[in-house]
This record gives C-alpha cells, sequence and structure tokens, in this order.
C-alpha cells in the first residue's frame, strides 16, 4: 500500500465513498503524491510515455504553421495569444517559438497554463527568456483572449471523470470504496444530477450492465475557455470517441505506468497515470453552447500533411543526402532519425490516429481542418 492509497482509504473510511473523479483528481493531481503533481518526469524519453511533441519538434514546427493560419484568419492583428494547457516539459512551445517567422513572433504572447511548480521551472529553463512567455497556474486564471489560439494535447483524456453504469434499469454512479483496506468499486445513486442530464443532453443510450464515462470536467473547460476567446480557435488534439460509440464500447478507461497499460485503475494511486477517450459529441455540443463552431475531427496524420509534413521529410531527406555525400556520419543519422520520427507522427496505427477537434469563433474554418 503506497502513502496515497492509504490516505485515500482513511479518507473514505471518515468521509465515505468517493465518486471516481474524485479518485481520479486526487491519483494525478495530489500535491505530494499526484501522478503528475508529485513533480517526477511523466512524459518524453525519461518518462512513462511519448506524447507528440516529446517525440520530434516536427509536432510543433507544423502547427506553428496551423497558429500562422489562424492569426491570418484572425485579420492579422497586432496582439495574438497562443495559451498551451498541459504543455508537458515545454517542448512543443519551443519548438513553435522556434519556428515562426520574425512578423507573427513579434505580436505573439505564448501562455503556459502549468500548475506544478517543479514542471514550471524545467520549463522556464528549456524555453529561456527569448519570447514573449506568461505562465498561468490554471484555466480559472487565464486573461481574456481577444484573439488566439488556445490548443490542448492530450489533455481531455486525462481530466476527471465519472463512471455511470445501468443496474437494473437505472444509472447508478460507480464510486470508490474500500473493503479490508482494498480500493473497490461500489454502485450508489448518483451523486449528482448533472450525470443522468450528461446521459440525456449527449443521447447516451446505456444497456444493462453496460458503462460510460462522464466528462463533466471536459465541459466545463470549455465553457470557462470558450467565453474568454473573442475571435480565434479552440484546438483539441486527442483520441475521440462518439458517444454511442463509447456506450457501445462500454467506456474507454485505462491505466498506463512503467509496466504498461491496464484496466486497474484504482491500483497503485499515483503510480500510474488515468485516462478516458475524449467524448466527441460531448465536447461538440458544449462548443455549441458557448457559442463556438465545432469542426468534425480529423486525423491527426491528415492534419500533419495539410499543415506541410511532406515537404519536411523531403528536407530531412536532403540533409540526410548531403551529410552522407560529405561524410557526416553523426549528422546524418540525426536527419535519418527525424524521418523516422516524423513517420511515427504520421502512423495511422499510432500517433497518426489521435484526432483534431477544434470550436471556432469569428473565423472561417482554416484550411488544415477542411
Amino acid at each position: 500500500m503506497n502513502p496515497l492509497h492509504k490516505e485515500i482509504i482513511e479518507r473514505i473510511k471518515s468521509d465515505g465513498p468517493l465518486p471516481f473523479a474524485a479518485f481520479m483528481q486526487i491519483a494525478l493531481y495530489d500535491s505530494r503524491h499526484g501522478y503528475y503533481s508529485s513533480g517526477a518526469q511523466r512524459t518524453g524519453w525519461r518518462g512513462h510515455f511519448i506524447t507528440s511533441p516529446e517525440l520530434d519538434p516536427s509536432f510543433g514546427i507544423l502547427w506553428a504553421h496551423a497558429f500562422h493560419e489562424i492569426w491570418i484568419a484572425c485579420g492579422a492583428p497586432d496582439r495574438f495569444e497562443i495559451v498551451e494547457i498541459g504543455p508537458g516539459e515545454g517542448g512543443f512551445a519551443n519548438a513553435v517559438i522556434g519556428a515562426l517567422d520574425e512578423r507573427f513572433k513579434e505580436v505573439l504572447t505564448y501562455r503556459l497554463v502549468e500548475r506544478v511548480a517543479a514542471v514550471r521551472d524545467r520549463q522556464r529553463e528549456l524555453l529561456g527568456d527569448g519570447a514573449r512567455l506568461e505562465w498561468t497556474d490554471s484555466i480559472t486564471e487565464l486573461p481574456q483572449i481577444p484573439a488566439g489560439c488556445v490548443f490542448a494535447n492530450e489533455v481531455l483524456d486525462n481530466l476527471p471523470v465519472h463512471l455511470v453504469e445501468i443496474r437494473e434499469g437505472a444509472p447508478m454512479e460507480m464510486m470508490v470504496n474500500e473493503a479490508d483496506d482494498e480500493l473497490i468499486f461500489d454502485a450508489r445513486p448518483p451523486s449528482n444530477p448533472e450525470l443522468v442530464a450528461f446521459l440525456e443532453r449527449n443521447a447516451m443510450s446505456l444497456g444493462e450492465g453496460e458503462r460510460a464515462e462522464i466528462t463533466l470536467a471536459a465541459e466545463s473547460l470549455i465553457t470557462r475557455v470558450g467565453r474568454l476567446l473573442g475571435a480565434g480557435a479552440l484546438l483539441f488534439v486527442d483520441y475521440g470517441m462518439w458517444a454511442e460509440d463509447i456506450a457501445a464500447r462500454g467506456g474507454s478507461l485505462v491505466a498506463y505506468s512503467s509496466a504498461g497499460a491496464d484496466t486497474d485503475v484504482l491500483a497503485s494511486p499515483g503510480e500510474k497515470d488515468i485516462t478516458a477517450h475524449a467524448n466527441w459529441t460531448s465536447v461538440t455540443n458544449a462548443m455549441r453552447r458557448s457559442d463556438l463552431a465545432p469542426t468534425a475531427p480529423v486525423a491527426q496524420r491528415e492534419v500533419l500533411l495539410r499543415l506541410g509534413a511532406r515537404d519536411l521529410e523531403a528536407s530531412f531527406r536532403r540533409g540526410y543526402d548531403a551529410a552522407i555525400s560529405e561524410g557526416h556520419g553523426a549528422v546524418a543519422l540525426s536527419f535519418l532519425s527525424r524521418r523516422q520520427a516524423l513517420g511515427a507522427l504520421l502512423d495511422p496505427g499510432g500517433l497518426g490516429n489521435l484526432q483534431v477537434l477544434a470550436g471556432l469563433r469569428a473565423i472561417e474554418p482554416p484550411a488544415f481542418l477542411t
């Protein structure tokens, strides 16, 4: 029993069972022992998993083109902001800023939303002070964004979710309880009427014994950030499914650790990432309620190709050929590695299967999303 497991058991004994959303919040973001907030590096080559930004700077270089397109769509204003939610170790921001042309860079403020002080310190060390950079602890502290982009890569899948399961024809909430100091699921009447309302407004029909995640936190994020955006785009990159597919599958909850993926999401809290697919039905409905125009989800592979991935790959190939002809083996290997990493970003069986979905305000859909 690790320290966080013990604390959760004690809390349940004192206060009663926890909604799974509360358990997930603690497991991921407890100030001392949470998976992300402990300060340990979780993403990148030293972490438990690699996300697109850490795989290669190509991801940020290509997205820099997208942000430039949105700036132009907003009328190329003299002030523009990129807000990155969940910026990891700062690699994406570093690649984007390094790829921007000087005119765009002059009008840009890049804001990183990061709650963990130790991670902010690593981001500052990487990014330095060569650009207009700002940090904000949470989305609740974000200022108005007259024109800009809010970007979140694999963030929705880490937001806490409630679990609902149909028992004897009625929706029941799967609470986290304890038995003999072990964490277990325990079906109880819903702790919040919004759980049933969520099923209704997103047309999620569950059969007997079927379970699904209720993504209230994702809807809250969209509502909160959406009302700050004057013109531009709210951009999500994530693994997602429509509501009916989530219901048919029985949910998408999974945990990741150094040992790989598993479905025992209650075990070893604080030592595992816990994720659930984005619910695109809920996301697009929340965008419409916030007066954002949602786009259809597009595979990351297609988006990156539209942003110039083939041209970037060709530049790596030319660099490789030149290095070989000049006898610079280490340089050639670097170009080869970057071509392979770009291939992984485009792989339809892997990261290329991530989806990009946007909510737009006061602009036409940019070409990379159509």
